[in-house]
């Protein structure tokens, strides 16, 4: 493990040094100064669709310039999910960059988060496989220390006087999460994904066509420091329960512990049309096959007893558009989608009884008007649980409507503020839940019913930043403050006693410094 961690602290090393002494070819976005490409959101909005779609890493990454900072961000409060967190506090290190060395596009990003959780309940997980229908829980309140390392790369050679383009992605994440309190949970997490594309490059359009592998792990195991809660029974907050479906949890006081093999496959392709200089128009799509099977080693001929598979289809499709306009306006429009659908095969009955479903669409656009800059943006979200042997089933939409507004200051020659404020509104248009009394118990309720009146409670949200930067030609530096608040209205009437339910608010703040080279 540590060794993997050194290779990815020497290869974050690596790529933000080409970043600054490799040889460049220049680019439209060369001449834009580093604060206002980093921070600003228009242009930040062009940077994430090229990290989603690295095949655009030429046109939309600024070249030999790079970024290393680190931040610290506090979340506090009680309006949260029934498995989320009372508390968290996160520090981050990350670098960034991108350079053009001998017709060739080398990106990388490297970062290190270290996250403590205060008072996590009712799950031991890595967050970032939620819907995955086994996993092992408790009542208990924990407190949870998180450790994760990504790295991610993209290289793109174009060949044949630069018509032919082949790209190669790279995405690698290992997490470490862990906690200090009975029941103690220890999750290893490691993910490798692959992408190679091949493409055709015209005067007014291009195209991509990539293929997708990927593979990855996770290793539960949950014990106690504490012998006399190995054969607890009397005592609910240190039960441990493994969940297999929704809400049809079952008591385990020993062999708390799997691993989740996963493998991954797909295909995407990638569009751009530039009918003329000031338009640019992004079509990327993307079809993903997961597999998940989750395994209990033992002494059997196959060496593992199975208890889950898990299969998953993921569709997306994100667009961008971008216009310039005349008297210095700017003109962006991001539209995404994606729809997930899962099902299990529960090796307990032999059947499929876990069904998940999730469809969700986007749209953002930002008018910028010389030193200020517009934003509206809207969502719809419809997700779908069920399980086949309890008959407990979830269902709710979700709109969200925003508006923000930005606007770059000047400070003399040599400085900049970047200053946004936001407000987005959110409810649950249609809504239902249905919990069998019967084959429901205590640690199911407490989820389901929890989830429901969070995941339906309309709720008003602001958001605050401020970033002040040095303005040079080159080596400048930045800090960054932001504030978030969200605060709920009344939660949807439900016939059941709660012991817990979610609370009105939730603060969260970050703080960072960033050296931009």
């Amino acid at each position: 493990m540590k060794s993997v961690r050194y290779i990815m602290l020497f290869w974050g090393a690596f790529l933000a040094y080409h970043a600054v002494f490799g040889q460049s070819t220049s680019n439209s976005l060369d001449s834009t100064a580093a604060l206002t490409y980093w921070y600003q959101p228009s242009f930040v909005i062009m940077h994430d669709m090229a990290l989603r779609n690295r095949v655009w890493i030429p046109e939309e990454i600024k070249n030999r310039s790079s970024l290393f900072g680190i931040r610290h961000s506090r979340g506090q409060g009680d309006f949260k999910a029934a498995q989320g967190t009372d508390g968290l506090s996160q520090s981050q290190l990350y670098t960034e960059g991108k350079t053009d060395w001998r017709k060739t596009s080398f990106w990388g990003r490297f970062s290190y988060d270290r996250s403590a959780e205060d008072s996590t309940a009712l799950r031991h997980q890595s967050r970032w496989n939620v819907d995955a229908p086994l996993y092992f829980g408790s009542l208990r309140k924990n407190k949870y220390s998180r450790e994760i390392y990504k790295l991610d790369a993209g290289i793109q050679r174009a060949f044949f006087d630069a018509k032919l383009p082949i790209s190669l992605d790279i995405d690698y994440r290992l997490g470490s999460h862990y906690s200090n309190n009975d029941p103690r949970g220890d999750i290893k997490d490691m993910n490798l994904q692959f992408e190679l594309s091949v493409g055709h490059n015209l005067p007014t359009f291009s195209y991509h066509i990539a293929g997708i592998w990927g593979y990855g792990s996770e290793r539960v195991n949950v014990g106690y420091k504490n012998d006399k809660y190995t054969t607890n029974t009397e005592d609910p907050l240190y039960v441990n329960w493994m969940m297999n479906g929704f809400g049809s949890a079952s008591e385990r006081l020993k062999e708390i512990n799997y691993n989740d093999i996963i493998h991954r496959k797909g295909v995407g392709a990638h569009i751009l049309l530039k009918p003329n200089d000031r338009n640019k128009i992004y079509f990327n799509s993307r079809y993903l096959n997961e597999e998940q099977s989750f395994r209990r080693n033992d002494n059997s001929k196959q060496t593992y007893l199975s208890l889950n598979d898990y299969k998953k289809d993921i569709g997306s499709i994100d667009f961008l558009w971008s216009r310039q306009m005349h008297r210095k306006r700017l003109l962006r429009v991001v539209l995404q989608g994606q729809i997930e659908n899962g099902q299990d095969f529960n090796y307990s009955y032999l059947a499929n009884n876990y069904t998940y479903r999730r469809h969700e669409i986007s749209f953002k656009t930002q008018l910028a008007v010389h030193q200020y800059l517009f934003e509206g943006h809207a969502g719809m979200y419809k997700t779908e649980k069920k399980d086949g042997v309890s008959g407990n089933q979830m269902e709710f939409d979700q709109v969200k409507l925003g508006l923000g507004l930005n606007r770059t200051f000047r400070l003399g020659q040599s400085a900049n503020i970047i200053g946004t404020i936001g407000y987005t509104k959110q409810w649950s248009p249609s809504h239902n839940l249905y919990v069998s009394e019967l084959n429901t118990g205590d640690f199911g309720k407490q989820i389901l019913y929890q989830d429901y009146l969070y995941d339906t409670a309309p709720s008003n949200s602001w958001n605050m930043s401020w970033v002040w930067g040095t303005h040079h030609a080159k080596n400048n530096w930045s800090i960054q403050l932001q504030v978030d608040y969200q605060c709920r209205g009344n939660l949807v009437p439900i016939d059941h006693t709660f012991s817990s339910v979610p609370g009105k608010n939730w603060f969260s703040g970050k703080l960072g410094v960033s050296y931009i080279y």
